[in-house]
């Protein structure tokens, strides 16, 4: 703070003059315990000098020639006697609006021309709030984490029927656009395979062309008398899959092997 010089007291008050300067009267604003001081002057407070470190706390100061629209009103918040320029703080700081209490009354609330932009963060919204996605202006958006756990847990494939008499062939299953984990692979009969003998072919699975990472050609053999609406659950290697992979199916038979099937997928976008 800068020195303060030509300090007057607004009222006269019980004091005379000393060696070292100021010295409290019996019973003055200055005494110990006594009443507050109002004063006036120019420049800021200066605690280390008097009469900044006479006057009792709750001593009051005008500033007559601070800058212009800033406040100007200074108050003493220690005991007197303590000296320090921390002792004097400024009162009623602009652009600080003070709220009636009737502003924050249960019929008129806060609005919010009484809140300053950008005031409010994330710790400042109760976790429950449960604010609507309109309010976030996220219209149209679901995110997976939204979702109560599992609801997505049981989401179902069937693509285009697969004749395993055919010639061997390779599709894709699906492509993710998000990251996921397969839980469950299977063979759902549509038409009946051979009813002995060893089986004749067998359907990969994996996340690129020709390969089996996800269900190997070891996994996914054709099991042999499989009627029509038999399910034959394969062995699944490996089923995470992350976002933009595809996931490719192909089989490899023999010429006399008989059978239609589709590939049933299950995926869990939870995980």
């Amino acid at each position: 703070m800068a020195d303060s010089v030509n300090v007057h007291f607004l009222f006269p008050l019980g004091m005379k003059q000393g060696g070292a300067g100021l010295v409290p009267a019996p019973g003055a604003a200055m005494d110990e315990e006594g009443q507050p001081a109002i004063m006036w002057g120019q420049g800021t407070p200066d605690g280390n000098l008097a009469p900044f470190n006479l006057v009792n706390k709750g001593s009051l100061y005008m500033e007559v020639n601070g800058t212009d629209d800033t406040a100007q009103l200074w108050q003493k918040v220690d005991e007197g006697g303590e000296t320090g320029t921390a002792d004097w703080v400024r009162c009623l700081v602009e652009n600080h609006q003070i709220i009636d209490t009737n502003d924050i009354s249960a019929t008129a609330g806060i609005t919010s021309a009484q809140i300053a932009d950008g005031a409010i963060v994330n710790a400042d919204v109760n976790a429950s709030a449960a604010i609507a996605y309109s309010k976030l202006n996220l219209t149209g958006a679901v995110l997976v984490e939204d979702l109560e756990t599992n609801a997505l847990s049981t989401i179902v494939v069937l693509p285009t029927q697969v004749d395993i008499s055919a010639a061997d062939s390779e599709f894709v299953e699906f492509h993710a656009v998000a990251a996921l984990v397969i839980t469950e692979i299977g063979l759902l009969w549509q038409e009946a395979t051979e009813g002995s003998g060893a089986a004749e072919g067998d359907v990969t699975i994996g996340i690129s062309t020709g390969n089996g990472d996800v269900v190997s050609a070891a996994n996914g053999a054709y099991a042999v008398s499989q009627a029509i609406g038999d399910y034959q659950a394969l062995t699944i290697t490996d089923g995470i899959m992350t976002a933009g992979e595809s996931l490719f199916v192909s089989h490899d038979v023999a010429a006399s092997a008989t059978g239609l099937y589709q590939v049933l997928v299950k995926y869990d976008l939870d995980s």
